[in-house]
Formats: structure tokens, sequence, C-alpha cells
């Protein structure tokens, strides 16, 4: 497999891509017919730490489907990475996706496209009606997009209101009133607009909303504002960044009366005890906080402990979290839109998104989706369900919801 790449910042993307991306620039002269794929990743910036954790896995399941034969059913033709760095700018991903699209020839667009860059990228599609996978993006706001990220609605809404309700009526917590805690911005705004009306419908009150500052360098307002209307429970979308600022605030107003739920990176991500410190990290990451993530290792999915073993044993990456896997299960989605378009002109690649099928059980199903992975008429995920886990003071998590992959009941409030 050939990778072509503009050169990146330097520092830790520089770093973490060295070891990675030498197998394959090696195979940049190999000949054969290739499928030239362009990849839009913010491995700089802001959001980089989605990308830099998962573009690794992305290029080993890359490379591994052409070692065993590339696209079968287009000649055995090799995929051909491209790769641009957006340095997390919405502005930049739309000028490198033309680039991609227009000077290096891709056929499929790729990348970690959240929401925001998702609405950057949609007039670039639109205009040059590029099929194009998300791997993050809660929406799809162009026709030519298709994602993997979880839905504003069915998935982050309904998953964290599910699990609200399991713990009031299953585990007997009490919850009746709610402030709804989140980043503000595009996708937590979504997001909070339709939790808000499922809590309510859920007969859970809300009595305020604690709406994070995604540029403030310090959440402890919002942490005053939660601890003086004193909720039982705190739901939202919250970044991982704003995220690592609210449990900071919340360890120095040394405040635990709420339950704190949701998801994901500012919840769930792996990082958080290294960027928190184990202190900070067992104080408040462990006690009342329960986070939405569509991976844990320790959930009950056979294939998913198989990937995370494939992942450390043989592609020898040393971060292994919801990043990586995101990024596998988007590499073995192209692979079946590849094998499976007639050719690959845009409404044949279109075509083949539509009739992607990976049902629950399939090797080459990496993330907890009960119902398997199709996409709906809404090019979002039919199942959009994830999983909630809790943190042990060993820095593990355990999957508490639902029933089907949980490895123990919800810890008792504290």
């Amino acid at each position: 497999m050939a990778i072509n790449r503009r050169t990146f910042g330097i520092g830790a993307s520089g770093v973490l891509l060295g070891s990675i991306a030498a197998p394959f620039i090696g195979r940049a002269g190999a000949a054969g017919p290739t499928i030239r794929v362009g990849v839009v990743n913010s491995m700089s910036g802001g959001l980089a730490a989605y990308a830099q954790e998962g573009q690794p896995a992305f290029e080993y399941i890359i490379k591994k489907i052409n070692a065993e034969g590339g696209i079968k059913s287009k000649g055995g033709a090799q995929i051909e990475l491209v790769m641009a760095d957006d340095t997390s700018q919405p502005a930049r991903t739309a000028a490198e996706a033309r680039r991609l699209i227009t000077e290096e020839k891709v056929q499929l667009l790729t990348g970690t496209i959240l929401s925001a860059q998702m609405l950057a990228l949609t007039p670039v599609l639109d205009e040059l009606k590029m099929p194009t996978l998300s791997v993050w993006a809660g929406g799809a706001r162009s026709d030519y997009m298709f994602t993997l990220g979880y839905p504003y609605d069915r998935g982050y809404a309904q998953t964290i209101n599910d699990f609200i309700v399991a713990l009031r009526d299953e585990h007997k917590f009490k919850i009746k009133t709610a402030v709804m805690g989140y980043s503000n911005y595009e996708a937590g705004q979504q997001v909070n607009k339709f939790l808000t009306e499922k809590l309510k419908a859920s007969g859970v009150e809300i009595i305020g909303e604690a709406a994070l500052d995604i540029r403030a360098q310090d959440q402890t307002s919002a942490m005053v504002r939660i601890r003086s209307l004193k909720p039982d429970v705190v739901a939202g979308l919250v970044t991982p960044r704003d995220g690592i600022l609210l449990h900071q605030a919340r360890y120095n107003l040394n405040y635990h009366d709420s339950l704190f739920c949701g998801g994901t990176g500012g919840y769930t991500d792996l990082s958080l005890w290294k960027d928190l410190g184990p202190e900070v990290g067992k104080a408040v990451l462990t006690k009342n906080l329960f986070g939405m993530t569509g991976f844990s290792p320790g959930a009950k999915v056979d294939s998913m402990q198989k990937i995370i073993a494939e992942l450390r044993d043989i592609a020898k990456l040393d971060r292994i979290g919801q990043g990586a896997i995101q990024y596998a299960q988007a590499a073995r989605v192209l692979q079946q839109v590849l094998e499976n378009a007639a050719s690959l002109q845009s409404d044949d690649l279109l075509k083949a998104f539509r009739s992607v099928n990976i049902p629950f059980g399939d090797p080459n199903l990496y993330v907890a989706k009960p119902k398997g992975l199709q996409f709906a008429e809404d090019r979002l995920l039919k199942d959009g369900s994830a999983m909630f886990v809790q943190w042990t003071p060993e820095q593990d998590q355990q999957v508490v919801f639902p029933k089907e992959f949980a490895q123990v009941p919800p810890r008792p409030r504290a």
C-alpha cells in the first residue's frame, strides 16, 4: 500500500506516525491497480487526540486488507491512502478535501470529520459529488456523506436517556432532577436538544443548564452553577478537553453530590487519567460518574476482544481506545463498500454504502452494535446505541450498560 502525505506538523503527531507509516511508504512503487482513498485527519490542533490514536489502527487494517489480496472484486486492487492534516480547523478540512479530490484524484474520502468539520465539508462534497465516510460526525448534511459517529438523537441522546432511566428504575437510584451539562458547540447543542426532550418524557425534571464554553481555560463557573442547583444527575455530551476541565473543577470544589452521566471522550477517554493525574482521577472518575462509549476493553463482545488483541500484539499499538477501534471499523466498512460497488463511479459507491451490512457476530464488527452495522436513510447508523462504563481505582473500565454487554452492575451512589 502506498501513502502520499503532505508534511505533518512536528511534535506528537510526527512521532506517532513515524513507526507506523514506514512499512507503507515502502510500497509506493508497487505495481498493479490501485484505489486512491483520501484521508483528512486532525493530526494536530485541538482535535488531534482522535486521529493520533485512530490513524495507526486504520493504516494497519488497510495494510492487512492489501496483504490478503486487496479488493478482490476489483482484480485485487490495492488501497492507496493519500493523507492530509486539517490541523483541527473546519475551513482547512474543506480546503484539503478539495485538494485531494481535484488534484490527487482520490475516488473516496474519509477521515476524522467531526461535526463542525462535517458542516464545513458539506458544500465541497455536494459540489464535487464525492462519496465520503466520516469516522466521527454525529450528523450528515451532505447526501454524499455517511458516518460511523453516534447520531445526535438515536445515538447519544437515546443511550444517555436509557441509561439514566435504567439507573432509576432498575437499580433504584434517586433521580428526579437533571442539569444539562454539555460542551457548547454543534454536536453538544444538538444532543442537548434531543436529550432534554427524552428526559422530560421519561419523567425527569430539567432544572437548569451548564453549557461549557469550549474556549474556556477553566470550567469552575459551570461547576459552581451545578453545585448551586444540586441536581440528581448532570447529563450531556462533553468533549475530552471540556471533560478534563470539568473534572478538575469538580475536584477543586470537592463536589460529589450529583451523578455525572455523559459521553463520550470527556467521560471515557483513556487519556483522562494521565491528563488529570492519579489523585484527581481517583477522586472524581471513580465516584458518581458513568461514561458513554462505543468501546471498552472489558466489553463482552468477542470480535472486539479479538481486534484489541490484534492491535496490541501484532500491530504493537501503544494506545488502543475508542479512537483505534472506531478507525479500524472504518477501514472494514470501506473494504465492504469497495468490494460491493459495481464500479468506482460516484453513484455505484453510494449504492454500496447504502448496502453495507456487518451483522452482530461478524468477525469484522468491532463496535458494540447489538443490531449490527448498517446505514439508515439519513446515512447515519441504524443502530446508534453505545455502552456505559464506570472507572475503577486501578484506572480500568467496567461495562455497566446495556445488560448484554455488562460486566458488573453500576456502582452504588457515593
